[in-house]
């Protein structure tokens, strides 16, 4: 070998680790976004300023549907999104497609049974029935008594179309580090 051809093979071995880099990146960004919320409608469980890492997930009928309890995002641009903020929403999905959701004497129930979700949030006021279709999902707030979300007709209930993608984890502050329920 020469001295030229060792020269090309350490050339090319320096520029594999960033050309590995630069692929995962570009991968990784058309899998994952930074989305920083806005607001303290999820709270306990998200706070205001909190920087989340969110898939870019897209919902249908045909594409599937996403998992009760499961932190979505809904695009600011959605329908009836404007009415309720500027900001992307974040909401934990409740009702899932063809499901009933109705809220009476303060309790939440999806086809008759009591809704809790796993961190114990649950009740609500006024009273509601609605029949979701094959495209919507019925959006809860943890923080219930101060923001609107599916049970308010100024959002009502949201076609899986219009979610920007699901929460995967906190990264920053880094004491909040990690998934979320």
């Amino acid at each position: 070998m020469n001295r030229s051809t060792n020269e090309q093979k350490y050339a090319r071995r320096r520029k594999s680790p960033y050309m590995v880099a630069v692929a995962l990146a570009i991968v990784m960004f058309m899998v994952v976004a930074p989305e920083v919320n806005e607001g303290d409608a999820m709270s306990p469980t998200i706070n205001d300023g909190q920087l989340l890492v969110v898939s870019k997930t897209s919902y249908s009928a045909k594409r599937g549907i996403p998992d009760r309890d499961k932190l979505v995002i809904l695009e600011k641009n959605a329908k009836n999104a404007q009415n309720v903020s500027k900001d992307n929403i974040i909401a934990r999905v409740a009702g899932l497609p063809g499901e009933t959701v109705e809220i009476k004497d303060g309790k939440i129930y999806i086809d008759g049974d009591e809704y809790v979700t796993e961190n114990g949030i649950k009740g609500s006021d006024g009273d509601l029935k609605v029949k979701l279709t094959k495209d919507e999902v019925f959006l809860l707030c943890d923080n219930r008594d101060k923001y609107i979300d599916s049970r308010n007709e100024k959002l009502g209930p949201v076609d899986m179309k219009d979610i920007k993608g699901n929460v995967l984890f906190c990264i920053w502050p880094f004491s909040r580090f990690g998934g979320i329920d």
